[in-house]
């Protein structure tokens, strides 16, 4: 029988909501921001997607951090 990790599910879970919120907040600003503009241009909101990545790679680098930590400290 597999034992499950739950801080990595987690992890994977979190992730998981940055990529959904991603998709579907990026569209609605688009559209936000060209109505308020009143006409179409680029603006910040394209980089929506670029910080859900950046969220995510800070979620697993602190899950790398804390597994070495974790690590280090069994082996003592």
């Amino acid at each position: 029988m597999r034992r499950i990790n739950k801080k990595k599910l987690i992890v994977r879970i979190l992730e998981l909501i940055v990529i959904l919120g991603t998709i579907i907040l990026t569209p609605m600003a688009i559209k936000y921001a060209t109505t308020i503009r009143g006409y179409k241009a680029i603006g910040g909101e394209y980089f929506i997607p670029l910080l859900g990545l950046l969220l995510i790679m800070i979620i697993e680098t602190a899950y790398e951090e804390i597994k070495q930590k974790e690590k280090k400290n069994r082996r003592k």
